[in-house]
């Protein structure tokens, strides 16, 4: 599977490079929220939510046709999910109660490809999306705390030897672009789908956990060498 990634990353790179002189290029920045989540078999897991979560990085967008571009978007990317439960025996006091309020941080630099097909004429388009995705791991944590019976304990745990350093996926959405000069504004939603398992816990091999994420973008791009 890495080598299948890598090798579909290298595929949109080459195609970039290979592209006639007279193929638009433009080049611009990105960012905006990732409602991020972790998918566990088996599961579901009691507790398991959706993190608000960030994401910046930059665009390369290479136009194919009239109406269809091959847009790249290396960013920082976090992922993850928060974990909040809590219960108590009824035989005893509350000061038996158990309660965990933790979140899972996984941070990548993350690589969209995306073939990105415009709608409609006119200076203000709408487009859809999809592609596959590559996320290379940067760090991990689990931070948080944890209440036994009236004992509060901080939780800020590293567990990137517990994840694998790749995630693969696919992602698809759709947006819209606004004219701002020679330039481009764009708001986009995307909803992105883990397809590998990325937990690598040698006590826990059984478990499988992926990730999924809603993502709202907004950027800019700008044309080059015109």
């Amino acid at each position: 599977m890495k080598k299948l990634s890598l090798l579909l990353v290298l595929q949109c790179v080459a195609a970039g490079l290979v592209m006639p002189a007279s193929a638009q290029v433009r080049l611009g920045v990105i960012g905006g929220l990732n409602l991020a989540n972790l998918r566990f078999d088996p599961g579901p897991v009691p507790g398991i939510s959706k993190t608000t979560a960030f994401g910046a990085g930059g665009v390369m967008q290479l136009r194919l046709a009239e109406n269809l571009a091959l847009q790249l978007e290396p960013m920082y990317l976090q992922k993850g999910a928060k974990l909040e439960s809590s219960f108590f025996d009824f035989g005893f006091d509350s000061s038996q109660a158990f309660s965990m309020n933790v979140k899972f941080k996984l941070n990548y630099l993350e690589v969209p490809a995306m073939l990105k097909l415009d709608i409609g004429t006119g200076t203000t388009k709408t487009y859809v999306m999809a592609g596959p995705i590559i996320g290379f791991r940067m760090s991990a944590k689990l931070t948080g705390s944890i209440s036994d019976a009236g004992i509060n304990q901080k939780i800020d745990e590293d567990i990137k030897g517990q994840t694998k350093s790749l995630d693969f996926g696919v992602g698809f959405g759709a947006g819209v672009s606004f004219p701002a000069g020679g330039n481009a504004i764009f708001v986009q939603g995307r909803y992105t789908l883990g397809l590998i398992d990325i937990n690598d816990d040698p006590e826990d091999p059984e478990t499988k956990i992926k990730t999924s994420g809603i993502q709202v973008m907004t950027g800019i791009i700008f044309p080059i060498g015109q």
